[in-house]
């Protein structure tokens, strides 16, 4: 049987770093989250257990660190403050936007080629330079050729 895969498989490192980094992204939200409407409302985390019925010792468990959250979990916390979590959007590596620095890994999945930022003379066109400008100035310029 052919296999129907248009893609190399992806490496369990890529998988784990994905997945641990998504799992940061969230946990920093939602952590920022409710301690803005923590000082905002006056409310403590023992107000939240109340709230969820829970223990407030798991409320700070949940606010410690990036655990694997359920999304169940991350629902009772925005609704303890009468808001919900709006799902993520999905983007394509290679409908992101070009970044001036762009993080090796990420660089090897979307197999862009990351070069050296090119010096150059500071002058503002290669005939023209700038009035007083001395040799000893450089400008970094990302992406042009």
């Amino acid at each position: 049987m052919e296999t129907t895969t248009k893609r190399e498989p992806k490496s369990a490192r890529d998988i784990a770093y994905y997945t641990q980094r998504y799992r940061n992204r969230v946990f920093a939200k939602l952590v920022s989250f409710v301690a803005d409407q923590l000082e905002k409302g006056g409310l403590t985390k023992k107000d939240i257990a109340e709230r969820l019925k829970k223990d407030p010792a798991q409320i700070t468990r949940w606010l410690s660190q990036p655990g694997n959250m359920t999304l169940d979990t991350i629902s009772a916390l925005a609704l303890a403050f009468d808001a919900e979590a709006e799902p993520p959007d999905f983007v394509l590596f290679e409908d992101r936007t070009v970044p001036n620095f762009i993080h090796p890994l990420i660089a090897r999945v979307t197999q862009t080629k990351v070069a050296a930022p090119k010096l150059e003379a500071f002058p503002n066109s290669p005939s023209q330079p700038i009035a007083g400008a001395n040799s000893n100035e450089w400008r970094v310029v990302v992406g042009g050729s």
